[in-house]
């Protein structure tokens, strides 16, 4: 009988041991592996929503504290800015230019600024005499018997309520220029006390009665 060996390729290709290789038949066993340790659960930080929370807090107080800053400061800059525009406005306001003239006698200057008393020489007296009357004397009867009988000028009493509306302390000053016989262009300027001075152009109209001059007509 005879001894057949296969090939060690037919043995590889079919599987088995090859005839006499003494193969080790015991198998080799792997290990298991050990389970995986169970995961403990995390702790939930109680602080962090804390946090949170408290640096919300502090945004949100921040940013009302710029607010406020912001408004006050606005509002300060708008009240400078009123005074600086009130203090400019003041300033710039236009005022009469007015300089009332040092006052003269009428003999030394017959176009001086007259502040005298007057008289009723002339018709230049009569008028200096009428606004000496109403502004120092600050009489309607003495105004009223400055003028002719016959004046269209209002009454005693309503001169005096007139006289009465102007502050005590008043002061004037008249420039009397000479237009025709009897008409004079008149320059009163009223000085009333902390206010600048007041201008008011008038043409007066005098007439002599009896040798003395008195006022008849004021445009």
């Amino acid at each position: 009988m005879t001894n057949t060996k296969r090939h060690p390729a037919v043995i590889d290709l079919l599987g088995g041991t090859p005839h006499g290789a003494g193969a080790d038949t015991t198998a080799t066993g792997t290990a298991p592996m050990p389970p995986p340790a169970p995961k403990r659960p995390r702790k939930k930080d109680s602080r962090s929503p804390r946090l949170r929370y408290v640096a919300a807090l502090i945004v949100v107080v921040a940013l009302l504290g710029w607010f406020v800053l912001r408004l006050l400061s606005g509002n300060d800059e708008s009240a400078q800015e009123r005074i600086a525009d009130e203090t400019d406005t003041s300033e710039t306001s236009p005022t009469l230019d007015v300089t009332p003239p040092a006052p003269a006698a009428a003999e030394t200057d017959p176009t001086a600024c007259r502040t005298d008393p007057g008289d009723q020489k002339s018709g230049p007296g009569v008028i200096a005499a009428f606004e000496h009357a109403y502004y120092l004397t600050r009489s309607g009867t003495a105004v009223r018997a400055l003028t002719t009988p016959d004046t269209f000028l209002p009454s005693v009493d309503k001169i005096q309520a007139g006289i009465d509306t102007v502050p005590t302390g008043t002061t004037h000053c008249v420039r009397i220029t000479p237009i025709s016989t009897g008409i004079y262009s008149v320059a009163l300027t009223e000085m009333r006390p902390g206010q600048p001075p007041a201008q008011f152009p008038q043409t007066i109209t005098t007439e002599e009665l009896d040798g003395r001059w008195f006022v008849d007509v004021i445009n």
